[in-house]
């Protein structure tokens, strides 16, 4: 992935808030504004947006299939069913597990896209199915639900903006840069204004992502009791995360967390190597530099990868 540009623009305050755009108006022509400084003369033909909130979920669902032919190739025909028998069965478990969400319960959600995350034949991992001979194929599916509320403000500002894109969690689109970049297993955290979000990765694939409406605007109006807040904050991040088998990961990357706030990854940290079991833990500030195969021409904050993974993302939309 080559990088050509890249653009911030500061909201005023009350823009947005947890995820949802309060100011259509305002945040569409921010929108614009910044797209249009970072294309230059290479004008973009995709768009993907991603938030964060409360209720944004991401399910993760594979789907094997047995071949009858087992000793003839696969041709582009049998891996366009094989994706789109996937997608709705993806799509179908996302419907049913957002149903069974306590959290969910009497909101309207919305299918925000679903994502190719994996392809195998008989345990083997592949970038195309074409080609290869096999019992077994296997497609991993993630799929994003939002609110109705949350998802038709993103939409809007995206068309107050004169851009026709999609909407997808920010924490999914972080974490599946970093999985696609070489990180086999651990979690990446991004603190927000006014939301933490993280994504947990295993065997190079996203498996879990959570968002809660608590960022560092808050702890930054607390200075007195940063370190208690932390401790809460860290046991938040820590719960246990629906779906998710087994410990979180020892190893941890953040973004977002200025020098006064080093007290929450220190507690973090702290919870972490209690729930592990005295286990060593490792949290680390996420670089731009350190994610492989992202090569870019204009400089980059951590902030902005959360923008790299959604253009991941449109750049590999069929």
């Amino acid at each position: 992935m080559r990088i050509t540009g890249a653009a911030q623009v500061v909201l005023r305050p009350g823009a947005m808030s947890g995820g949802l755009v309060m100011d259509r108006d305002v945040v569409g022509s921010a929108i614009a504004h910044a797209v249009a400084s970072a294309e230059g003369r290479d004008k973009a033909t995709r768009a993907v947006a991603a938030i964060d909130g409360d209720d944004v979920r991401t399910y993760h669902v594979a789907t094997t299939f047995e071949r009858e032919a087992l000793n003839e190739p696969i041709v582009q025909g049998e891996m366009t069913r094989a994706l789109q028998e996937a997608r709705a069965e993806a799509e179908r478990v996302a419907r049913d597990a957002a149903a069974n969400d306590a959290a969910l319960r009497g909101v309207a959600t919305v299918h925000l896209r679903d994502d190719v995350a994996g392809l195998a034949v008989d345990g083997r991992a592949l970038a195309s199915l074409v080609g290869f001979q096999g019992r077994y194929v296997e497609v991993r599916t993630d799929v994003s639900l939002a609110p109705l509320v949350l998802a038709s403000a993103a939409s809007a500002a995206l068309d107050v903006a004169k851009r026709r894109g999609t909407v997808t969690s920010g924490a999914y689109a972080l974490g599946r840069l970093l999985a696609t970049g070489g990180l086999g297993e651990g979690a990446v955290l991004r603190l927000g204004p006014d939301v933490t979000a993280f994504a947990v990765v295993r065997a190079s694939r996203v498996v879990a992502t959570r968002a809660f409406g608590l960022g560092r605007d808050a702890f930054l109006g607390r200075p007195a009791t940063l370190d208690a807040d932390a401790r809460v904050w860290a046991r938040c991040v820590i719960s246990p995360l629906p779906g998710l088998e087994g410990a979180l990961p020892e190893k941890w990357h953040f973004v977002g967390v200025p020098e006064e706030l080093v007290a929450l990854p220190r507690a973090l940290g702290d919870a972490l190597t209690e729930t592990r079991g005295g286990d060593d833990v490792e949290i680390l500030p996420l670089r731009p530099a350190g994610i492989a195969r992202v090569f870019s021409s204009e400089p980059l904050h951590a902030d902005d990868l959360v923008a790299v993974g959604a253009a991941v993302l449109a750049s590999e939309a069929a």
